[in-house]
C-alpha cells in the first residue's frame, strides 16, 4: 500500500533527537541556545510544511535563521532608538520594525506560524 509521509513537526522532532548526542556534549549554556534554535524551528513548522525538500534539515535551518534575523532586527531597532537622541535620526535603510528580542522559549508550545 501507500507510505505515510511524516509531518514537519515529526521531522523536526526526529532531527532534534538525532542531535541528542551532540547536545549532551555541549556546555550547559550552549545547550540552552541549542534548545532555543530547535524551538525556533518548531515555531515555523506550518510554513515549512509547504516546502517539500529531499533534505528537510534545510528548511529547519532556514526557520532557525529566520528567528535569528528577527532578533538582529529587534536589536538594530533598539540601537537606533538609543542612539537617536545622541546623533540625530538613524539611517532609515537600517531601521526596521520592532520584533521579538529572543528565540522562542523551548518549553513553550509551537504556534505553527
Amino acid at each position: 500500500m501507500g507510505r505515510t509521509v511524516p509531518t514537519m513537526t515529526q521531522i523536526v522532532a526526529q532531527e532534534e533527537a538525532n542531535f541528542a548526542p551532540f547536545r549532551r556534549a555541549l556546555r550547559k549554556e550552549d545547550r540552552a541556545i541549542f534548545d532555543r534554535l530547535f524551538a525556533a524551528a518548531r515555531h515555523h513548522t506550518a510554513p515549512a510544511a509547504y516546502l517539500a525538500r529531499a533534505v528537510p534539515f534545510d528548511v529547519i535551518l532556514l526557520a532557525m535563521l529566520l528567528e535569528m534575523a528577527r532578533t538582529v532586527d529587534a536589536l538594530r531597532t533598539q540601537i537606533d532608538e538609543l542612539t537617536r537622541g545622541r546623533s540625530g535620526p538613524p539611517d532609515e535603510a537600517h531601521h526596521s520594525p520592532q520584533r521579538p528580542q529572543s528565540l522562542p522559549d523551548p518549553s513553550a508550545p509551537a504556534s505553527g506560524r
